[in-house]
């Protein structure tokens, strides 16, 4: 049985203080978190849902959308819903995220709420690849030249030695990341025994060895990280 966890625990520091939960800031009729359920509760292939939330007050409103969510669609598909608080870092909000799900979950998609463009057609070929005891993720290639500061000044704008960066094996990872649970749990202990900060889920599986396949969606798919990508998500929205 495939599982999705969808992250909401994020402390949104880079907000600087502008919006007290971007997830829950309008985006056009809706907002991040809800844009995202959306998605999950349309694609088939999720039998089960974890939301992991930041904190007590941030859980009720969180429970509030979602069934606003559930009252919109309309649909006699019923998705059991369970709620876990999150932890200082990804790694532990996906840990707690993880052990969450009941037993019959064996394989899990894990998605960052921040990305509310996500579309049901994505989330189910991700679902359908981790079904095969693979890891997958959400991602696109690298367009643009990348340069590397190889002896990097204090500010940008001062030269220095610079290294143009093949790019053509270069990838740009999203979400959702999946693979079998038992991977994620192993890869984020593994990572906690070698005191390692994994910044996503696919780095804790590739830990262990395994092989990691992509899935590029034809469409944008952003994170909302700082206050002016409110103006691009809006753009997006009425498009």
């Amino acid at each position: 049985m495939i599982g999705a966890l969808l992250l909401a625990a994020g402390s949104g520091s880079r907000m600087r203080g502008k919006f007290s939960d971007k997830l829950l800031h309008p985006i056009g009729s809706s907002d991040a978190f809800s844009m995202s359920c959306t998605a999950f509760l349309q694609a088939p292939e999720v039998k089960s849902i974890v939301i992991a939330y930041k904190d007590s007050q941030q859980h009720p409103l969180l429970q509030s959308a979602i069934e606003r969510v559930i009252l919109h669609l309309r649909t006699d598909r019923q998705v059991p819903l369970n709620w876990v608080q999150g932890g200082a870092q990804r790694q532990d909000s996906v840990r707690a995220g993880l052990l969450a799900f009941p037993h019959e979950v064996t394989h899990v998609l894990v998605h960052d709420c921040a990305r509310p463009f996500i579309r049901p057609e994505t989330i189910s070929a991700t679902a359908r690849e981790i079904a095969q005891d693979r890891a997958i993720c959400v991602a696109r290639p690298l367009k643009d030249t990348l340069r590397q500061r190889t002896e990097p000044t204090e500010f940008p704008s001062v030269p220095c030695p610079t290294l143009t960066v093949e790019r053509s094996h270069h990838w740009l990872i999203e979400t959702p990341q999946g693979a079998p649970k038992q991977w994620l749990l192993e890869g984020l202990n593994s990572a906690e025994k070698e005191k390692r900060t994994v910044t996503d889920d696919i780095a804790a599986v590739e830990l262990l060895g395994h092989p990691v396949g992509m899935i590029e969606p034809d469409y944008p798919n952003p994170k909302i990280t700082t206050p002016e990508d409110f103006s691009y998500a809006q753009f997006l929205a009425q498009s």
